[in-house]
């Protein structure tokens, strides 16, 4: 398989960019389909079969949906079946079989198709639009098949729109150095999220998560807060790759994350900055379709409610992934609840709406009870989350601490991240930042990246932590 950490896949990428600009425009999807389906094969085998069923069923409907000869009530027939039967195959490996063989969690995903909950959504998402006419149905079964493929996207996004990533492979650019550079710079950033950072805090957590019951409740607390974190760098680095090794060809993706998510100050802006492009997607597709015409305020909060739960569901079928779905709902919709308190309550204690103090407290704040949601999200099965909290409460804990030896280099690792995430703010990416910047000031940024990586990464780094999902 080609993973994104691997020198093979960089070999990989050295092969295929060349060859891709050397390749006439009129052919250049016909080279990316072949090395999508290859690089689908080196992860799923024969399984890339239900990546291409479902890609001719997403076809053909489309273009039924599409045709206005068609009324409203027939195409609303064939997007709801479509949809079912897109959604079957997910629903098959991730749910009834695990169900029926008691899989954990965890260990269930991965016996389904690598990257199918991606392209399901993906395809499910292009129906709904042409149904909305949003979009117009993609006449060439090789572009559709490009889109739900796409290599650097596959595996765990970002879920780019048809909209915003079809018209990008239809018209392919010519080569551009400043693209060249981008890509490196994407993929060096990625690489130091993961190999540096993401695999520092697992190596210190995880001896935590394997066995809760032998540490104190400050430990197994920390350690669900450096998990959030380690999430943070392991997911935003794989996008980080996925964003580079895509502006390598000239195709641009959606941003997926938020420069600073971990010290944003409330959970709402947390949410919606994090995995920007599948919360987006739950929000358009599900939320807004069981809420269409629907004014009652009660009414949509119980939305929302379900649609966090779905959300929850969709990392697998354990009550530990449904509690934490509902705790991020109970979290956000109090928030959206109280904001007018609140707004009242800081400034009687001394904390001005907008002041430093005041953004510092409530990133705390935030902080420290998104880790008694984080939990059960780590847990992936409800008998491990008891496990965790009892041992957090104290009910039933160990007297072992978090080792710490390595933690202070972790640190001081997390804020070279942060001072690049700091300076670039909310508006830019490292690629934009950089270019920005003279070339002795980015040559020394990306030879201190460089040299982190080379020092202190791990080569040997497992998974990304979201391609299980």
């Amino acid at each position: 398989m080609l993973k994104f950490t691997d020198f093979t896949y960089f070999l990989f990428l050295l092969l295929v960019v060349p060859a891709y600009y050397w390749t006439p425009n009129t052919r250049k999807w016909i080279l990316l389909l072949a090395l999508s389906i290859l690089f689908n094969i080196s992860w799923s085998g024969w399984y890339v079969l239900v990546w291409i069923v479902l890609v001719t069923i997403g076809y053909f409907a489309g273009k039924y949906l599409g045709n206005p000869l068609h009324s409203k009530q027939r195409r609303k027939t064939v997007l709801t079946f479509s949809v079912i039967v897109c959604l079957s195959p997910l629903l098959f490996f991730k749910y009834l079989i695990p169900v029926s063989n008691s899989y954990s969690a965890v260990a269930l995903n991965w016996l389904a198709p690598i990257g199918i909950s991606y392209y399901t959504f993906l395809i499910i998402g292009y129906l709904t639009d042409i149904n909305r006419k949003y979009i117009k149905p993609e006449q060439h079964w090789g572009y559709l098949a490009l889109y739900l493929g796409f290599f650097p996207t596959m595996l765990a996004g970002p879920l780019e729109r048809a909209r915003q990533l079809l018209p990008q492979l239809r018209n392919p650019v010519s080569y551009r150095a400043d693209d060249i550079k981008a890509g490196i710079y994407f993929i060096i950033w990625g690489l130091f999220k993961k190999l540096v950072l993401a695999s520092r805090l697992s190596g210190t957590s995880n001896p935590v998560f394997d066995d809760p019951v032998n540490y104190n409740g400050l430990s197994v607390t920390l350690a669900i807060l450096l998990f959030s974190v380690q999430l943070y760098c392991d997911f935003s680095g794989y996008c980080d790759i996925a964003m580079g090794s895509a502006r390598l060809l000239g195709i641009r993706l959606s941003r997926n994350f938020s420069n600073r998510y971990y010290f944003s100050p409330s959970r709402t802006e947390s949410w919606n900055s994090w995995n920007i492009t599948v919360t987006s997607w739950f929000r358009d597709y599900v939320f807004f379709n069981i809420s269409k015409g629907v004014t009652n305020k009660k009414r949509l909060e119980i939305n929302r409610l379900v649609t966090f739960v779905i959300t929850g569901l969709w990392h697998g079928p354990s009550w530990s992934f449904v509690i934490w779905g509902a705790l991020q709902w109970a979290y956000i919709n109090f928030e959206m609840r109280t904001k007018h308190f609140w707004q009242k309550f800081y400034p009687r204690f001394g904390l001005p709406i907008g002041s430093q103090v005041h953004y510092v407290s409530r990133v705390v704040v935030r902080l420290l009870t998104g880790t008694l949601i984080m939990g059960w999200f780590r847990a992936a099965e409800l008998s491990n989350g008891l496990k965790l909290y009892s041992s957090m409460f104290g009910i039933s804990s160990g007297a072992t601490s978090l080792s710490k030896s390595s933690l202070l280099l972790t640190i001081a690792l997390f804020l070279v991240m942060d001072l690049f995430n700091y300076q670039m703010g909310e508006k830019e990416d490292i690629a934009t930042y950089l270019q920005k910047k003279t070339p002795v000031h980015r040559r020394l940024a990306l030879l201190l990246l460089v040299q982190l990586v080379l020092l202190f990464g791990n080569p040997n780094v497992g998974n990304f932590y979201y391609i299980q999902f």
